[in-house]
């Protein structure tokens, strides 16, 4: 029974949820009614923006407007999850459409990408997919690149208090990618050239102290 199907039973909830379809109950005489659905569209939608990031863990005050609903595809569905009652994308959509965001309108939230790759794990593959889609591959892998350089430094010019625990962090991250050979995908050419510019312009200040506040070695 689907019911009892908890695989199924989520798919259909996301469905429902992302508005693509729409389910309404019928009395059957039976301990639980009947669950009717039927399709209202073909295209799901999901939240994302930096009040998602905060529900993955971001660690800054981010206000609920910083949110807003995007179409995605099924596979993005698939990932998402409902997080405090929000169906939101998957952290690595959050994170590449806040990219994106900054790199056509000067959002200034790089700052906050750079937060969450430098500290966190993430689906590296799906991650730099999806920025090449949109045409931010090479910005991406150029974030990637520029982070290692500023952590693998051996004279940094910078707090040991926030560069060391964030140098420790990222360097255990590189070496799980690199053990499933998936950091080879951060020296591949990537799709468009958008944001470049923005990932050149950030200081090392700037990339290690926003690592640092999301380890929580900063205030």
């Amino acid at each position: 029974m689907i019911r009892e199907n908890e695989t199924l039973r989520r798919y259909l909830d996301l469905l429902v949820l992302s508005g693509v379809l729409k389910m309404r109950t019928r009395e059957v005489g039976s301990v639980h009614p009947q669950q009717l659905y039927s399709v209202a569209s073909d295209t799901p939608r999901v939240s994302v923006g930096l009040a998602c990031l905060r529900r993955h863990g971001l660690n800054w005050e981010i206000p609920e407007k910083q949110m807003h609903i995007v179409p995605t595809d099924f596979e993005g569905l698939a990932r998402s999850r409902v997080i405090d009652s929000v169906l939101s994308a998957c952290l690595e959509d959050c994170l590449i459409h806040v990219f994106h965001d900054d790199c056509k309108h000067s959002t200034g939230a790089t700052s906050f990408v750079v937060a969450m790759i430098s500290t966190r794990k993430v689906d590296l593959p799906y991650l730099i997919r999806r920025a090449d889609e949109i045409r931010v591959g090479t910005a991406l892998r150029l974030l990637f690149r520029r982070i290692l350089n500023i952590v693998s430094s051996k004279e940094p010019k910078l707090s040991a208090s926030a560069f060391l625990p964030v140098r420790t962090q990222f360097l255990k991250i590189v070496r799980q990618y690199a053990q499933r050979s998936f950091w080879r995908l951060v020296g591949e050419r990537g799709v468009g050239d958008l944001g470049v510019d923005i990932v050149n312009n950030l200081t090392e200040h700037e990339i290690v102290m926003a690592a640092g506040k999301q380890l929580g070695v900063l205030g």
